[in-house]
């Protein structure tokens, strides 16, 4: 997996330090309620906007049980994840199944609500157990560059019948913002709502990064529990994914939110990205990318039986498989970003990264490397 934040390295202890046993490894990350309760979540990564509609519904819950046991909070309603009545592993219910992992499953496991404006889909039982309330107010395009929602997502959060779709069976206009909520001004009420239907869940805003400087500062007077900003909708390079992290974070401190945490969702990155990221001043990373590979195999893997077959009911989903790659390639990236975070804990902030490029090291307050040749721009 190519690095985009490879100008950047991680900083050894200078020699002289004397040595120390490796502290205890917490991997955790709390997160503050504005009403004072913390809210425990187990890792700094999360699966932000799953394709879940791409894929057959059981598949789909074996994948999301299966990343959120290894600690990963994943994005998914009910709905995403099963048919109508249906329990899934996600929210809570066994599948059933005698499964190998790497991490024994919490009580809970970790969670995101997807709230849309729309609520497409949206259950109240979404709320129980749920670790974080993403209110989306970044409009998401569809495939054919529309504000919308495909008729393969409506048909799976909204359970319609085949000779019955929604809107005819087209796409169906997304909106900007929730129909109750009269502006940002009004965005405070709906997030205090939002956290007394989620009595354990952080409640975080997403947004574009279009406008940060105008419209980071009204989300924030809003008091939300933290900030997630989808780097992804834009084609950054390394140098300005890095920096738009610096600036964001600048941007929260400005406005005396330093407490409050900073989650990106930066598009395609490798363990690596993802340790400098959260080291740059982010708190926690999406990792799509990883996850879109699986994503990828299993929609193919359907496909294929489908047009052997003639019929999609006689192409079983091969659940074992999949679980199979979460614990085997997820988990090792996941191994490696955990390495980097921990050898991290040695270094004080200003002293874990540097770059022999001194035009990284001027945008992003980083220090260069003290080597014996020219490092060039």
């Amino acid at each position: 997996m190519n690095e985009r934040l490879e100008k950047i390295c991680f900083l050894p202890p200078p020699m002289d330090t004397p040595w120390a046993g490796a502290p205890a490894e917490d991997r955790s990350i709390q997160v503050q309620r504005s009403d004072g309760r913390t809210v425990a979540l187990k890792l700094p990564l999360f699966w932000y906007d799953p394709p879940w509609s791409e894929i057959e519904i059981t598949s789909a819950d074996a994948i999301a049980g299966a990343v959120a046991r290894l600690g990963v909070l994943v994005s998914a309603l009910r709905s995403d994840l099963a048919s109508t009545d249906e329990e899934t592993e996600l929210h809570g219910a066994s599948s059933g199944e005698a499964i190998s992992i790497q991490v024994q499953a919490p009580e809970s496991l970790p969670r995101i609500i997807p709230y849309r404006p729309e609520r497409y889909g949206l259950s109240d039982r979404d709320f129980d157990g749920a670790g974080v309330v993403d209110v989306r107010l970044a409009m998401r395009r569809n495939p054919t560059g529309r504000f919308a929602y495909t008729p393969t997502e409506i048909g799976r959060w909204e359970a319609t019948q085949v000779e019955s779709p929604l809107a005819g069976g087209g796409w169906v206009p997304a909106a900007s913002f929730p129909p109750d909520v009269h502006g940002l001004g009004k965005l405070e009420g709906k997030l205090e709502q939002l956290r007394l239907l989620a009595g354990d869940a952080a409640v975080f805003v997403s947004m574009d990064p279009h406008r940060l400087n105008e419209e980071l500062p009204a989300v924030l007077r809003s008091q939300p529990d933290g900030v997630i900003v989808r780097l992804n909708a834009l084609e950054l390079s390394g140098l300005e994914l890095a920096h738009c992290v610096k600036q964001t974070r600048a941007i929260m401190d400005e406005q005396q939110c330093e407490h409050l945490p900073l989650w990106v969702v930066p598009g395609a990155i490798s363990a690596a990205d993802a340790a400098k990221l959260i080291a740059l001043g982010a708190n926690a990373v999406a990792i799509d990318s990883w996850c879109q590979e699986l994503i990828n195999e299993v929609r193919d893997a359907q496909q294929n039986a489908t047009s052997t077959s003639g019929y999609s009911s006689l192409s079983a989903p091969k659940t074992q498989e999949w679980v199979d790659w979460v614990e085997g390639e997820l988990f090792r990236h996941i191994e490696r970003f955990d390495g980097l975070m921990h050898a991290m804990v040695y270094q004080p902030p200003e002293a874990r990264l540097a770059t022999l490029s001194v035009k990284w090291a001027s945008k992003l307050s980083i220090p260069t490397l003290n080597v014996p040749f020219d490092a060039g721009s």
